[in-house]
């Protein structure tokens, strides 16, 4: 499943058809016709991750344009079974993430992954269809890690049921990590049921102001090695957090005595380097940009660190003129890029690279699909899915343009 909407800012699906519970799901299913140059079936959550539901306007079948049609599953929403005592949730798929964290941190708990967008309306199924977990990926794992079990209607409007709602050793596929980063192209997630952990106690935000891009590189990779748990890490340009000097922000577990004695550490790997606290305020600010990656467009790009300052160096400056914005998230293992204007020039510096990018914004105008840059045809993902969906009523998963997989064939 993933989240569609133009302007996430102000996401709304009341435009967008919501087949009333599971059942209707499943009869709209069935009754589905997407014989060549039909539309597709593409599940969306509230909005709030526009590209996610996008197809490749320029992608052509043997005899037409892809296009696609997208409903809602906003009522499937509430949570289903919670016990604080047992750590694990059950939700329906359309539930907003607001919700479940609310519910949650009232038992002192939380989904440590950082789901993105929560305060733009994300639900739960659009952030595991998404495959995008936030910067508490660093310390605790991703979504991957927390997922248990995974009920979804599949290309015949059977539901499946995966998984099992309890932390245990099974042996088998772990059928519902599958669903994880899907993108709706593989089923209608109905319920979900994770794993969760104590909320962190009192946590700290802290930033190493760095004197330029190698400073930055050096510290970040000084501070990955410290025999320390930090709970986030994440590198930022300036005009982020710090309006004139790249910047390392980090999340600082708690309590307090905890929170100094890393610190301490911290303060003494990075030498000379600023290294000063944020004051609440300023702190859920920053935290708030890096979660929700703003902007007309906006692209999540996987990397390694020792990428960086080529990126930095190469990234395109007609993009840098226009005010296009850039973070390393989860200490430079995955690039966030977002501003205005078509992705057509992002896409080429991404193939030149050998990089590929998730479109979580786009504007209208842009003809490009969800996932651009030179992606890897993956044929096991195409057999999963003909066995899923062997009528193709769901949107098919487009592995960039024709022309990025010669390349890769080359």
């Amino acid at each position: 499943m993933s989240d569609m909407e133009s302007n996430p800012a102000s996401a709304t699906t009341d435009n967008i058809e919501a087949p009333e519970s599971v059942q209707h799901w499943a009869d709209l299913i069935r009754d589905w016709n997407a014989s060549s140059g039909g539309d597709h079936l593409i599940p969306v959550g509230r909005c709030s991750k526009p590209g996610l539901s996008r197809v490749n306007r320029t992608e052509k079948t043997e005899s037409a344009s892809i296009t696609a049609r997208r409903y809602s599953t906003r009522k499937l929403s509430g949570i289903l079974q919670y016990d604080p005592s047992e750590f694990t949730i059950s939700v329906a798929s359309g539930t907003p993430l607001e919700e479940i964290m609310a519910a949650l941190s009232a038992n002192g708990q939380a989904l440590p992954f950082d789901p993105p967008r929560a305060k733009l309306g994300a639900t739960i199924g659009g952030c595991v269809a998404s495959g995008w977990s936030g910067p508490g990926r660093w310390r605790y794992g991703g979504l991957r890690d927390f997922i248990l079990a995974a009920s979804f209607l599949d290309g015949l409007g059977n539901e499946v049921h995966t998984g099992a709602p309890v932390v245990k050793n099974a042996a088998g596929f772990d059928f519902p990590k599958l669903m994880v980063g899907s993108l709706g192209r593989l089923g209608v997630l109905t319920r979900l049921t994770f794993k969760v952990f104590p909320q962190s106690v009192e946590p700290q935000t802290w930033v190493v102001k760095c004197r330029d891009l190698a400073s930055a590189t050096m510290h970040l990779q000084t501070l990955t090695r410290l025999p320390v748990e930090l709970d986030a890490i994440e590198l930022c340009q300036p005009g982020m957090t710090d309006p004139d000097v790249w910047s390392i922000v980090l999340k600082v577990p708690g309590p307090q005595a905890v929170a100094e004695s890393i610190i301490d550490r911290v303060q003494r790997s990075v030498g000379e380097a600023d290294t000063r606290r944020l004051s609440e305020e300023h702190a859920e600010k920053s935290w708030s940009k890096l979660l929700h990656v703003e902007g007309d467009v906006a692209v999540r790009i996987p990397m390694t660190p020792r990428q960086i300052e080529t990126v930095v160096q190469t990234f395109p400056s007609e993009l840098t003129e226009r005010g296009w914005r850039m973070h390393f998230g989860l200490a430079g293992n995955v690039l966030f890029v977002s501003g205005s204007g078509d992705l057509q020039v992002l896409d080429s510096w991404l193939i030149e690279h050998g990089l590929a990018g998730l479109v979580l914004n786009a504007g209208d105008s842009s003809t490009h699909g969800t996932q651009m840059g030179m992606w890897r045809h993956d044929e096991v993902v195409m057999r999963v899915a003909k066995a899923i969906d062997p009528r193709g009523r769901f949107a098919p998963f487009q592995f960039g343009e024709r022309s990025h997989t010669k390349r890769w064939e080359a």
